[in-house]
């Protein structure tokens, strides 16, 4: 071996031997151990904040603590110093001295500049001057002014109907965040589901919601509803910012099955209209002769005049509703042109 990797060797047992001397110490005497760090996830901004830190010394004596917002250090604490707490000045903190030590800090008045990482260092004292570092963020929460609102643009809804909604909750920092439900069930962006917000800082935040007719969600509540029959559903905007800021609005809507009553076009005599004037694509109307037309001319003046009897004898028989003989008869007479108006049609 030559004088070199002797020199080495000495040199490296040396090192082990040192390390091996400030493990025994640390396990077997008093060491900092344990160190955690607790910052609130969100503050409201103007609220105060506490800050801490919790250690175990093992009985070793404390050196300092120190905290830091991003790279500045902004408070510190050495109880061997007179007074033990120092404050440094840092752009947007505020610290409350009454409610700081060597465990905690507290923050007066917060602002949304302060949102970011925190650190709290901890070093106990000589012969070690063991020193342990933890770090989390914490985030300024500005709350919207306004109650949050929301449109529909119908309230009735068919099957074959959509709809559009638009939520809406005034400036935030950071914007709010907004979900849709309808009768408790959470609405998910999709095909037929669209789904759009729209969000930027120091302005309102907006979420719109269009609803199609095969929307799987609006299918299925149509699916529960008996025919000819309505219901209600209940639509609702959760509009939230972290696990400080919660509040709703809704709406509810009618779901309607009913198809829409319509007119028999023979009825009005719209359909031989439409005869005569265009005329049929293969043009039956044009080339089957006038006595068709003057027939249903005729038709729909005997249905008119039928129709007018009834009302005639409707307002006689009020008249005459307390003698049941005449009542009798002007029934008979009623149902008789009732008969005549269905075989004209």
């Amino acid at each position: 071996m030559t004088k070199r990797e002797r020199l080495f060797h000495e040199w490296f047992n040396l090192f082990a031997l040192i390390w091996l001397i400030i493990t025994e110490i640390c396990f077997n005497a008093h060491c900092l151990k344990d160190l955690k760090i607790f910052v609130p996830e969100a503050v409201i901004m103007g609220n105060a904040a506490t800050l801490s830190c919790q250690y175990d010394l093992e009985q070793a004596a404390l050196y300092s603590v120190r905290w830091y917002f991003g790279t500045e250090e902004f408070y510190r604490y050495v109880p061997k110093e007179t007074p033990p707490t120092l404050v440094f000045p840092v752009s947007g903190i505020n610290v409350d001295l009454t409610n700081s030590d060597a465990t905690s800090v507290t923050l007066k008045g917060v602002n949304r500049e302060l949102t970011g990482n925190y650190q709290c260092e901890v070093s106990e004292d000589a012969p070690l001057f063991h020193t342990d570092i933890r770090a989390a963020h914490m985030q300024v929460i500005e709350l919207p002014k306004d109650e949050p609102a929301m449109q529909v643009d119908k309230k009735v809804i068919t099957l074959n109907d959509n709809f559009k909604a638009v939520c809406t909750v005034g400036p935030s920092y950071p914007p709010a965040n907004i979900t849709w439900y309808m009768n408790g069930r959470k609405i998910y962006k999709t095909p037929f589901q669209r789904i759009s917000h729209v969000a930027h800082e120091g302005s309102a935040t907006y979420s719109s919601l269009e609803i199609y007719p095969h929307s799987q969600v609006l299918q299925g509540f149509f699916q529960t509803v008996p025919k000819y029959q309505t219901t209600s559903i209940l639509l609702l905007c959760e509009v939230s910012i972290l696990h400080v800021f919660h509040k709703n609005v809704q709406q509810r809507l009618l779901l309607s099955v009913t198809p829409p009553t319509t007119i028999s076009p023979n009825l009005l005599g719209l359909e031989g209209s439409k005869r005569i004037n265009g005329g049929d694509p293969d043009n039956s109307a044009l080339t089957g002769g006038g006595s068709s037309n003057l027939n249903s001319r005729q038709r729909r003046i005997d249905v008119l005049a039928a129709v007018i009897g009834m009302a005639l004898l409707a307002i006689l028989a009020v008249g005459v509703s307390q003698h049941s003989d005449i009542m009798i008869g002007v029934t008979t007479v009623a149902a008789a042109a009732g008969r005549q108006v269905v075989r004209q049609l």
